[in-house]
C-alpha cells in the first residue's frame, strides 16, 4: 500500500472510538520522589498474549492475577507481525480484548511492540527478528497503535541486544527507535517512549544506542534473570543495576530506569540440573518454594538501589510442556501460577511484597554480619526488613544452612512482626538483635 494511503488510514483510525480511556502517567522516580525522599516504586507483572493461543479466559486470568497480587501494572508484547500481516491491513481483535480487560481490572498496560512483519524483510525464516526494509513503516505502525490505545507508555522492541530477538546492527536498531518514537509522538504526545528492554546489562550495544537515541526516549528498561540465564548470584544485582544506572545517568540523564522484566525459573532437568546458563549448589534452588524466596530477594535488592521507577516480574502463567518457546525450558517455568492456573509460592511472595511495600518508602541503613539485609522506612509508618544468607556460589561446599544474626537499623527498634514468605501470613514476633536465618528462606519483618 502506498505510504500516503497508509497515512490517510491512520488519520481515519484516529477518529474512531477508542477501546480504552486515557490513562495516567507512569511513575517517575525523578518526578515523584517527595522532599523527604519517599517514593512508591510499583512491583508489576509481565506476560504474553500469543495470537495463536490467547483467548478471553487467558486474558481475564492474567489481569485478575495481577490485581489479586496487588500489581497495578502489566507489561506485555504486541506483535507487529501479527497485527499488520499485510501493508496497512490491521487486525486489532485480540488487542481490543486485552486493553479492555486491563481497563476493567484497573491494571495499567505497559505494552512493548516488536517483530517485523514478513512483508518487510525477505528472509523466510528470521524476518521477524531482522530490521524492516524501511523503518518508517514502524513509525507509521506506532502512530496508529498509540492513537487507538491510550497507553501511558510504548516500549520499542524487546531485548535488541539478544540475537534471539534482534539480528540487525546497532545502527539499524537506532533507526527503528527513532522512527517508532516519532510515530508515538504523532499518535499520542503524552505517552512515554521506552527503549526496548536490555538483557545483557551494560554493553557496547546499549552504550551506542543511548548515545544515538537519548533525545528520543523517556525510559530505559533493564531485564534481570540472575541465577537463571545468568550465573551471577542475586547479590550481584546491585552491581549489575549500578553499571547500567551509571551509563544512563551519563548518556541519557533525563530518562527514567525500569527493571520491567526480572524472573527466576523453578525448572530443573530430569537429572536435577538447572539451565546451562546457571547452576545450583543446593537442593532447594530452582524449586517452586525457593522461587518465591528469590522474588522477594530480587525485589529487595532492586528497591534498595534507589534508581528504578518500577519493576515487573515475568511472568503470570507457567506454560504447557508442549508449548513452543524462544530459548530453553526456563521460559515455561517462570510464572506465579502453575500450568493448572493454581497460585505458586511466587504469587504469595509478590502479594506480600505489595502488601508491605506498595506505598511510598525510602531505604534505611541496616547491617547484619554474615547476611544480606535491606530495610525500607514506610511513609505510613513502620520499617520493613528483609534479610537472608547469601546464595551459594559455584564450588561452595561447606557453608551454614542457618544462623542467628543481629540486625542493626539506623534507628533503634523493638520487636518486629514476622511474616512467613510462603504463606504470606503473620508468623509471630522477633527481636532484631537475634534473628534466625535459613539458607533456603528469607526473613521478612515489620518494625513498628
Amino acid at each position: 500500500m502506498p505510504r500516503h494511503l497508509v497515512q490517510l488510514l491512520c488519520a481515519a483510525l484516529a477518529a474512531c472510538p477508542r477501546p480504552t480511556p486515557p490513562l495516567s502517567e507512569v511513575p517517575s522516580r525523578a518526578r515523584d520522589t517527595d522532599p523527604q525522599g519517599f517514593f512508591a516504586q510499583p512491583a508489576g507483572l509481565a506476560d504474553d498474549f500469543p495470537e495463536e493461543s490467547a483467548d478471553a479466559e487467558k486474558i481475564r486470568r492474567v489481569f485478575e492475577t495481577a490485581r489479586a497480587a496487588g500489581s497495578r501494572y502489566l507489561r506485555f508484547a504486541v506483535g507487529w507481525d501479527g497485527v499488520e500481516a499485510a501493508p496497512g491491513a490491521y487486525d486489532w481483535s485480540l488487542w481490543d480484548l486485552v486493553f479492555r480487560a486491563a481497563a476493567d481490572a484497573g491494571v495499567t498496560p505497559l505494552p512493548y511492540v516488536c517483530y517485523t512483519p514478513r512483508w518487510l524483510n525477505p528472509d523466510p525464516k528470521d524476518y521477524w527478528r531482522k530490521p524492516p526494509r524501511d523503518p518508517a513503516w514502524f513509525g507509521t505502525f506506532m502512530e496508529t497503535i498509540s492513537r487507538r490505545y491510550r497507553a501511558p507508555s510504548w516500549e520499542l522492541w524487546n531485548e535488541p541486544d539478544n540475537e534471539l530477538y534482534w539480528l540487525g546492527t546497532t545502527g539499524e536498531f537506532v533507526a527503528l527507535v527513532r522512527a517508532g518514537a516519532e510515530g508515538v509522538r504523532r499518535g499520542d504526545p503524552r505517552a512515554k517512549i521506552v527503549l526496548g528492554g536490555m538483557s545483557k546489562g551494560r554493553s557496547a550495544f546499549l552504550e551506542q544506542t543511548l548515545r544515538d537515541t537519548a533525545s528520543s526516549i523517556d525510559v530505559v528498561n533493564l531485564h534481570g534473570y540472575l541465577e537463571t540465564w545468568d550465573e551471577r548470584r542475586a547479590e550481584d544485582y546491585p552491581r549489575y543495576i549500578g553499571e547500567v544506572a551509571a551509563l544512563v545517568a551519563q548518556l541519557a540523564p533525563r530518562a527514567d530506569l525500569w527493571l520491567a522484566e526480572l524472573g527466576y525459573s523453578d525448572w530443573r532437568s530430569p537429572d536435577g540440573q538447572p539451565s546451562q546458563g546457571s547452576y545450583a549448589v543446593d537442593s532447594w534452588e530452582h524449586t517452586p518454594a525457593f522461587q518465591g524466596v528469590a522474588l522477594l530477594r530480587a525485589h529487595a535488592l532492586a528497591l534498595g538501589t534507589g534508581v528504578f521507577s518500577l519493576t515487573a516480574w515475568y511472568r503470570v502463567d507457567d506454560l504447557s510442556p508442549s508449548e513452543t518457546v524462544i530459548g530453553d525450558e526456563n521460559n515455561k517455568h517462570l510464572g506465579v501460577l502453575d500450568v493448572r492456573g493454581d497460585r505458586k509460592p511466587a504469587f504469595t511472595a509478590l502479594r506480600l511484597w505489595n502488601r508491605l511495600l506498595s506505598g511510598p518508602v525510602r531505604p534505611m541503613k541496616a547491617e547484619a554480619s554474615g547476611a544480606i539485609v535491606r530495610a525500607f522506612e514506610r511513609k505510613e509508618g513502620g520499617t520493613v526488613v528483609l534479610a537472608w544468607l547469601p546464595s551459594a556460589r559455584r564450588g561452595d561446599t561447606a557453608r551454614p544452612s542457618d544462623a542467628i544474626v543481629p540486625i542493626r537499623l539506623a534507628r533503634d527498634s523493638g520487636d518486629v512482626e514476622v511474616y512467613d514468605p510462603v504463606s504470606g501470613e503473620r508468623a509471630g514476633t522477633a527481636t532484631l538483635s537475634r534473628i534466625h536465618l535459613r539458607a533456603d528462606s528469607v526473613f521478612v519483618g515489620l518494625a513498628r
